[in-house]
């Protein structure tokens, strides 16, 4: 093909236009690429999922995210990720990805073709240019149009791009490819994203003490006033709790903000040239035997499949979830969603012969729950007292099983029980995944209570810590050395998972554990300064439920960035709000039972990463993407 020598310099750039099609509507990913190129370098090198959230938040907050994001208003309120919940590639009947469309009638998983923006740059102007793919004409469009549209791009296929103006061709750019990516996340809470619902629960103004579930903070007695808790917009104590969280999947309280959905996100945003298909499985309370190999509950309070009602439930282990959306159909044996009476993953779990989409990583958290590290939590974080021993036992449904609280030394005696476990389960990924242990990318956990100077169990009159935590005389840290135990196992299990990690082959990131000192779960104040609802202090109500201090509500703004990065009992009551009535899952059968405040504030993931503590793992989980696919850092704006 002959080019004019004047004119050869013309330079043809180039992008996949939705790089992250789990957001279906491309113009929320288009949203998202604008905030992120207008980042400033370094962040975008550095920490571009943490400054992205913030970013977010704080467009939020001055309703300026634009119309793709919708209401200013719900957006203010609920968050950036409110407005994409219900549109993404995740089935709403909690059962996977394989049957998702993109609207270029592509299937999500293994999609073949996908549509880029082109450009050139110093087009001459006046001109009319055809754009070739291939040497044959896909588009003409004048030749100073910022961007032309070229729809049906091969992926994974070597293509030329060419620009011809009468006659003549302007630019070539050749061996241009789609390269795509196919990125794993599994694993616990941690992993899934719990405490941070894609969209809030809705509050109201009106009251119920929940049968006289709690005193207020220094009351006590049968004179002491009484907590008055605010009820979900909408509450009918004979029909309903009114309008309740939304997450991308209820029963495992996925969301969003997961720090391996991010990270995988930030892939997209910073490489033209890709197309990220992400596939997240993490589960709220898995552990490797029950969750990732084996069938895991969950959520239990999630409907099953019932004649003339849409199937929600899906217990099955994470493997053949994903073993369900990579594997081209017909399927067998992996369509089963509630518990067999028998199960094991070697004998009934199968490769298929080929897959739709090859992954190349899996992200990957898991051994908290192993080891029972939220059962120290329930140890540490919950009074003993008999007056509260009903409520302590249905807040440690927090923790699905209800087993007895440990202590932190309980804990590390229990990681020896990690190598076998990580052992077996690096077996099972590469035998039904495909994925050799350089493919797997596993996670430590962050600090809790470093608050950078020191730690924060106590208040400084030597009472037991309350901050964050007042919604309930259950919540407290009563005993002194909870928050130096605390740091000492933090370090400790994580370098035990870097040891077990390092000698399977995984790599383990562990890095950003050290960012969460400073940001401890009873720190004050907002990220911006600001005088904002920080909710280190539960909402305070009249007896009528008519004037509230020190903020309304209504007034709260779930993903604010506030100075803490990690979610408090109060912060989960006011923003998740989960509550039971099903006999037998750790409910109240009573929808103003007693045990409801509190429900409200364990199943709500109080104790997990908020939003910005998911994005600063994100970040460190980005670092070693990057590495494993061999992509550079942003250097240059971005396109």
């Amino acid at each position: 093909m002959s080019t004019a020598p004047a004119e050869a310099a013309l330079v043809i750039t180039w992008e996949v236009a939705n790089r992250f099609p789990l957001f279906r509507n491309e113009d929320h990913f288009r949203a998202l690429a604008g905030i992120y190129a207008g980042l400033p370098l370094a962040d975008r090198q550095n920490q571009p999922v943490m400054a992205l959230e913030v970013e977010l938040e704080k467009r939020a907050d001055a309703r300026q995210l634009g119309k793709a994001f919708g209401d200013p208003a719900t957006i203010w309120r609920f968050g950036w990720a409110s407005a994409l919940a219900r549109s993404t590639c995740f089935s709403e009947t909690n059962r996977g990805h394989w049957a998702c469309k993109l609207t270029n009638g592509e299937d999500y998983v293994g999609a073949r073709k996908a549509d880029i923006l082109a450009s050139v740059r110093e087009a001459p102007a006046g001109r009319e240019c055809q754009w070739l793919v291939n040497g044959a004409v896909a588009a003409a469009t004048a030749c100073g149009a910022a961007q032309i549209r070229l729809a049906g791009i091969p992926i994974d296929a070597v293509f030329t791009l060419s620009v011809k103006a009468d006659g003549v061709v302007l630019g070539e750019a050749a061996e241009q490819i789609i390269r795509p990516i196919t990125v794993l996340g599994m694993g616990d809470s941690f992993a899934s994203g719990e405490g941070n619902p894609d969209k809030a629960a809705v509050l109201g103004t009106d009251v119920n003490n929940f049968q006289e579930s709690s005193h207020l903070p220094g009351e006590s007695g049968w004179r002491g006033r009484l907590r008055l808790y605010p009820l979900r917009d909408k509450h009918n104590f004979d029909k309903s709790f009114g309008i309740g969280a939304l997450w991308i999947n209820q029963q495992c309280h996925r969301s969003l903000y997961s720090h391996q959905l991010k990270a995988a996100l930030a892939i997209a945003l910073e490489a033209p040239h890709v197309s990220v298909t992400y596939l997240g499985y993490g589960c709220t309370g898995a552990e490797v035997f029950e969750g990732l190999l084996g069938y895991w509950t969950a959520r239990d309070d999630v409907p099953k499949d019932r004649r003339g009602k849409v199937g929600q439930y899906d217990a099955s282990p994470q493997l053949m979830r994903a073993l369900r959306d990579l594997c081209p159909r017909p399927l067998k044996g992996f369509n089963r969603f509630s518990p067999p009476p028998r199960f094991s993953w070697e004998s009934d779990l199968k490769r298929c012969a080929a897959f739709k989409r090859k992954p190349d990583i899996l992200l990957l958290s898991i051994g908290g729950n192993d080891i029972g590290f939220s059962r120290v939590i329930a140890g540490e974080a919950l009074v003993a007292s008999s007056n509260f021993l009903s409520l302590r036992r249905a807040a440690e449904k927090l923790w699905i099983k209800g087993v007895d609280p440990i202590t932190f030394q309980d804990a590390t005696a229990m990681e020896s029980s990690l190598a076998e476990r990580y052992r077996i389960l690096g077996q099972a990924i590469e035998r039904l995944l495909g994925l050799n242990a350089s493919q797997v990318i596993q996670t430590g956990y962050p600090q809790m209570l470093h608050t950078g100077t020191g730690t924060c169990p106590h208040a400084p009159n030597g009472e037991a810590g309350t901050a964050g935590m007042d919604l309930h005389e259950i919540f407290r840290i009563s005993k002194p050395t909870t928050g130096q135990e605390s740091v000492t196992f933090v370090d400790g299990l994580n370098a035990k998972i870097r040891d077990l990690g390092s000698d399977i082959g995984w790599q383990v990131v562990t890095g950003f554990a050290a960012e969460f000192k400073g940001h401890a779960l009873c720190q004050p104040g907002m990220a911006d300064g600001s005088n904002a609802p920080d909710g280190l202090r539960f909402p305070v109500s009249n007896p009528t439920g008519q004037r509230w201090i020190p903020f309304s509500p209504p007034a709260w703004q779930a993903y604010r960035p506030r100075q803490r990065w990690f979610v408090t009992p109060n912060d989960a009551f006011l923003t998740a709000n989960t509550m039971r009535t099903l006999a037998g899952s750790g409910g109240d059968p009573h929808m103003n039972g007693r045990a409801q405040p509190v429900l409200a504030a364990t199943l709500s993931g109080s104790f997990h990463p908020n939003a910005l503590g998911q994005a600063a793992m994100g970040d460190g989980v980005l670092k070693a993407l990057r590495q494993k696919l061999a992509l550079p850092d942003p250097s240059a704006p971005a396109p």
